[in-house]
């Protein structure tokens, strides 16, 4: 696949990225949500894998390579499945760092209090990409390991901890105070990390 964008050529070492464990990850807790293969293991495409390890690359110290990320394809190339998958890793996955372990490989750990946010100008706009976070989180691993109320409108968790995936209006007065761990505002950019 020709090189595009501004993302960098080849992936990242597995020693910089967190992308790895996170592939692993959703592709144990997250299911296909539709289509002929309904039900198995999620899959990324290899352009999505690619995305993915350079969206999650860290530096020699564990800090973000990048905090934020465009992606812009041509219409059904995927962006919407993917985006669900990542509203998923950054509510209960191993998507920030914690340490490296005895052989430099970083290691990840989960948001403590994972406040994940689709925004678009009406709440109309988030449904495909809720309707995907519930299809994918439907009778998946990930349901009952993690203990999950998959709601129309709020995914959260059954025992009332704190943490949720929501929709939200862009343009509302309301958003004020909140402290969103990752944010999708639009089909194109994803904003990560606890110092949004």
């Amino acid at each position: 696949m020709p090189q595009t964008g501004n993302i960098p050529k080849g992936v990242p070492h597995p020693s910089r990225t967190l992308g790895y464990q996170i592939i692993r990850w959703a592709q144990r807790y997250i299911v296909q949500p539709d289509g002929e293969n309904a039900g198995q293991p999620w899959k990324f495409t290899p352009e999505q894998l690619r995305f993915v390890l350079w969206m999650y690359a860290i530096d020699d110290n564990g800090r973000w390579l990048y905090r934020t990320a465009a992606l812009r394809r041509a219409k059904g190339w995927g962006k919407t499945p993917l985006l669900a998958a990542l509203c998923i890793v950054e509510f209960i996955g191993p998507c920030r760092f914690s340490h490296f372990d005895a052989q430099g490989m970083p290691v990840g750990k989960r948001v403590p209090l994972p406040l994940v946010q689709i925004a678009a100008t009406s709440l109309d706009q988030t449904a495909n990409t809720r309707d995907m976070i519930r299809g994918m989180l439907a009778e998946s691993p990930a349901e009952k390991e993690y203990g999950l109320d998959i709601g129309k409108g709020l995914i959260q968790f059954k025992d009332g901890r704190p943490g949720r995936i929501e929709p939200v209006t862009s343009s509302s007065r309301g958003l004020e105070g909140a402290r969103p761990t990752f944010v999708w505002p639009s089909a194109e950019t994803f904003l990560l990390g606890a110092g949004l």
